[in-house]
């Protein structure tokens, strides 16, 4: 066996110090999918992804019967406060409701049917994002508005929730904004993911500019699972 190929096993297996890759629970594989095309580089400077374009993930886990519907009573539309295009306010997402309003729901998500524009929430990953020790939700929010102008994808740090009533607010970690074929991603630092952010918090940085299209995710070469006692696998996008 190569000592690439050994090195990569003990990293699956957690028995590697340093090993670079950590662990992401995937809920929705086509969201992720989505967020690494449109983010490859930001996703591997924080060893969500390697260089191969693939993910690390638990064997097992034991998560929400229904993601969907706590994001959409409990998570706040604060983020999205500084989009000049954002009319519908609330204290959460059911609160934005207007009598015209139709809303879909999908154990993951959800999609809210306004008259000025459409948002479709999918909840995408957990991950430590900050490499605080600490697992946040990743979630995506796509703003699109129906009068023209440009559509924007939110990906929103969520803390989970400690309880079955605790309000849910996000940190915008990045914004993919679209305006026609062009597209640009806008990304922040996103040290400190506040439990209860008080204040809008703005991409900050633009980092790249592309078309649609122009950007893939790499496919990684077909590698050996780990030993499922090692409780780590790792996965191809």
């Amino acid at each position: 066996m190569s000592i690439p190929r050994l090195c990569a096993l003990f990293c699956l297996g957690g028995l590697l110090f340093g090993c670079a890759t950590r662990p992401v629970v995937v809920v929705e594989k086509e969201e992720f999918v989505q967020m690494a095309r449109h983010m490859p580089k930001e996703l591997q400077a924080r060893r969500l992804l390697d260089n191969d374009g693939a993910y690390v993930s638990p064997f097992s886990f034991a998560g929400f019967s229904n993601y969907g519907d706590t994001l959409f009573r409990r998570l706040s539309p604060s983020f999205m406060f500084g989009d000049s295009g954002h009319v519908y306010l609330g204290e959460n997402f059911a609160a934005t409701l207007q009598p015209d309003s139709r809303v879909k729901h999908w154990p993951n998500g959800f999609s809210i049917n306004h008259a000025t524009q459409k948002l479709t929430v999918n909840m995408v990953a957990i991950a430590d994002w900050n490499d605080d020790g600490e697992d946040e939700w990743i979630v995506s929010c796509m703003v699109e508005p129906k009068m023209g102008g440009r559509t924007r994808t939110y990906y929103v740090l969520v803390p989970p929730p400690r309880n079955e009533r605790e309000p849910l607010k996000g940190t915008v970690a990045a914004v993919w904004e679209c305006f026609g074929l062009a597209c640009n991603l806008y990304v922040r630092n996103s040290k400190v993911i506040e439990r209860a952010a008080a204040d809008p918090l703005l991409p900050s940085t633009e980092v790249q500019d592309v078309v649609p299209g122009l950007q893939t995710v790499t496919e990684p070469p077909k590698k050996a699972p780990a030993d499922k006692s090692d409780g780590l696998e790792e996965r191809s996008l």
